[in-house]
């Protein structure tokens, strides 16, 4: 794609299948990244993922610290056209009218569904089947702007956040590939969003957490919704003892166990809900490291019941 630059700007890891996309037509391009942050321990200071691929690459870096410095950056390297790909701040009008071309975000759903930070997890929660990938222009509301592209996208059973992060953004860099060649030859159009808007908060731990009136698909919604982060878990003896879930599947069939108790199954160890049972394989007890659920379990000395 000739005589295009791009200026795009990113942060974490799912965000370079696009840049590495953009990379491969942009005639010029630089990279906008939220600043290094202090990680571990140490809290050594660290660039996030895109910082780390444009260092690598010898591309021109900006990581501003505030809404003045983001519209300094856009001036400064003065892009035909900007994209966007989970930065992690929204850009004000001033930042917003500078490309020519405007500015471009890959979004994880397919708008006006799930609008904001977190469509991914939301949809997941919700329990939907489909999802996708959406391409839209940047206007000042959140996640408001006219649709370039779309491309749907299904959910697979017992597929976690991270996973379908991870499955989206090679949907969303194909995507955007075809999208901007569509751009360079004259083709792309733009169109209004239609339909009902939902929206997509950032979901907590208290979100994750299993309770003993869940059904086994609401805890199995909880799981994939919230893995890996912000985390999913179950608590007893009134949040006196907790149990960090990293795997886990659901079996819907009638347990023979009370609702709400943690036991041992023919298929490993189970928390019976009503409509089935949670298979517990990975967890994280309290003050200890991951483990097999099955060794956690050879442990415990008492019945569980699970907070409600």
């Amino acid at each position: 794609m000739g005589g295009v630059r791009i200026l795009f700007a990113g942060s974490p890891a799912i965000a370079l299948p696009a840049l590495e996309a953009v990379a491969g037509v942009a005639s010029e391009l630089a990279v906008m990244s939220q600043p290094d942050k202090p990680v571990g321990r140490k809290k050594i200071l660290t660039p996030t993922a895109v910082s780390s691929w444009a260092l690598d690459q010898g591309l021109p870096l900006y990581r501003p610290v505030d809404h003045e410095s983001i519209t300094q950056a856009v001036s400064d390297f003065s892009p035909d056209m900007g994209i966007t790909v989970a930065y992690g701040r929204l850009l004000r009008p001033d930042a917003l009218a500078l490309p020519t071309a405007g500015w471009w975000n890959v979004h994880f759903s397919l708008l006006p569904r799930w609008r904001g930070a977190a469509p991914v997890q939301n949809a997941l929660l919700a329990g939907e089947h489909n999802t996708g990938v959406t391409i839209f222009r940047l206007d000042e509301g959140m996640d408001t702007g006219p649709l370039v592209s779309q491309r749907p996208h299904p959910i697979a059973p017992g597929i976690t956040a991270g996973e379908l992060l991870d499955e989206l953004s090679q949907v969303g860099a194909a995507l955007l590939t075809d999208t901007l060649h569509d751009y360079s030859r004259g083709h792309q159009t733009m169109s209004p969003q239609r339909g009902e808007a939902t929206h997509a908060p950032k979901l907590d731990r208290e979100t994750g957490r299993i309770i003993s009136t869940d059904t086994v698909e609401m805890a199995l919604r909880r799981f994939q919704a919230t893995t890996p982060e912000p985390g999913c878990s179950i608590s007893w003896d009134q949040g006196g003892n907790t149990l960090k879930v990293l795997s886990a599947t659901a079996v819907h069939h009638p347990s023979t166990a009370p609702v709400g108790t943690i036991h041992s199954t023919a298929q490993g160890v189970g928390l019976s809900l009503t409509g089935g049972v949670l298979l517990l394989h990975t967890v994280i007890p309290t003050g200890k490291r991951a483990m097999p659920a099955a060794d956690w379990w050879r442990g415990v000395t008492r019945e569980i019941h699970i907070d409600d």
